[in-house]
């Protein structure tokens, strides 16, 4: 995905979702607002039915009122038929002054200091009808609604940041596929075109294919080219088939001092150019219970690792320890080092830590995942320590009789 369409992406759902948020908040308010004006308006109707009982309107004559008690009978009549509990005061009320004065009045309960008040004017008298507040009921009848809105709202939230998520890994894998393809590309051309050249000036050089030295020189490199070839082919499919996941491990005794002897005579082959010192410290007789041919082949591609991302006189090394239940292997290097923001994805398949464009370290991202799949595979776990410029340190940890699987491999 482009970068601008990405933007947009985010910015529209960041949007939408705010939107969404600020609808939900005004429709609450209005329906708390609407509610509230209801009950107001139920109050003051249920006041004014109490009214005309109370003191009936007479053209010919003066406002006849009964008792305060009359009053409060009347008004809680009405409140139950409108199927209201609630409790309320009821005042009689004259105005001197422009200033009202309580003649009379009457309080079935306690009715708290949030209150909510109607009035009714007969004059020369005015009718008050106090009751609670409807905060809380309106709020408890709302209940159910606002539960909903805010679990809505939760949910769109952990969506939008799934999406987000889901995009920043779908932009991180295009990263990785475009970089693991020009690596793959730069890789496998470097072989292929120096195996071409060779032949090329066998077929056309006649005096080079005629004598023997030249000849054998030239398909030397050829042959050589065509291995390294063939070893990259073998280390993307040995990583990227999925035949390791369901195969079964072929459980032997293994010496990891041999192991790790083996790498050692291989590598220093590999890079003779780079002046390896080696620091290796392994107790005699350290073994475990193990698939020889992969674990040989995780620890070849971890100690490699740690020579391919060191300066040219890397220094590496080894140790291995054993207590009673598992084998420790600690694998250090005086590298480059990983960012502790990379640090997390250096286990996953095609992941490669960006150090920029540097050919002499190129790779398919493949090693430290296949590594991990095997320690996993029997039981184990490894862990990185690293810092920037300060070198790598790989600990793994395995049991000592791993898995129980004893079947062949395929």
């Amino acid at each position: 995905m482009k970068k601008s369409r990405f933007i947009v992406v985010i910015l529209c759902s960041i949007l939408s979702l705010c939107l969404l948020a600020v609808v939900e908040i005004v429709w609450a308010m209005n329906s708390y607002n609407t509610m509230r004006q209801e009950y107001n308006s139920q109050i003051y109707r249920i006041l004014e039915e109490a009214s005309w009982q109370y003191a009936p309107r007479n053209e010919q004559g003066p406002i006849t009122m009964g008792s305060i008690d009359r009053l409060s009978t009347i008004v809680a009549d009405e409140l139950r038929t409108a199927g209201l509990d609630t409790e309320y005061m009821v005042e009689v009320l004259v105005t001197t002054n422009d200033k009202p004065i309580t003649l009379m009045m009457a309080q079935s309960g306690d009715i708290g200091t949030e209150r909510m008040a109607t009035e009714v004017k007969i004059s020369p008298i005015i009718l008050r009808l106090t009751v609670k507040d409807p905060h809380a009921e309106i709020l408890s009848n709302m209940r159910l609604t606002l539960t909903l809105q805010i679990i809505s709202i939760v949910v769109l939230t952990i969506a939008f940041v799934y999406l987000c998520m889901t995009l920043f890994r779908a932009k991180s894998v295009e990263r990785i596929r475009r970089d693991l393809t020009h690596n793959i590309t730069h890789e496998l051309k470097t072989p292929i075109a120096a195996a071409y050249a060779a032949t090329d000036v066998l077929r056309s050089t006649p005096d080079i294919a005629d004598d023997k030295n030249l000849r054998n020189n030239y398909l030397d490199m050829a042959l050589t080219e065509l291995k390294r070839l063939e070893e990259m082919v073998e280390e993307i499919l040995r990583s990227s088939t999925e035949e390791f996941e369901h195969s079964a491990l072929h459980i032997e005794e293994c010496n990891i001092g041999d192991m790790v002897r083996s790498a050692q005579e291989s590598l220093t082959l590999k890079y003779r150019e780079r002046n390896i010192t080696w620091h290796i410290n392994i107790e005699e007789h350290i073994t475990l219970h193990a698939d020889h041919f992969y674990l040989q082949a995780a620890l070849g591609s971890l100690i490699d690792n740690a020579i391919k991302y060191s300066p040219d006189n890397p220094t590496v090394t080894i140790e291995a320890t054993r207590d009673d239940r598992h084998v420790t292997i600690i694998v250090q290097d005086n590298g480059i080092g990983i960012p502790m923001g990379e640090r997390k994805h250096i286990f996953e398949k095609f992941y490669r830590i960006s150090h920029g464009n540097r050919h002499d370290t190129k790779g398919y991202g493949l090693g430290l995942y296949y590594v991990e799949r095997v320690v996993k595979r029997h039981g184990g776990n490894i862990k990185c320590n690293s810092k920037v410029g300060h070198g790598s340190e790989f600990r793994i940890n395995i049991p000592i009789y791993g898995k129980t699987h004893t079947h062949s491999r395929r």
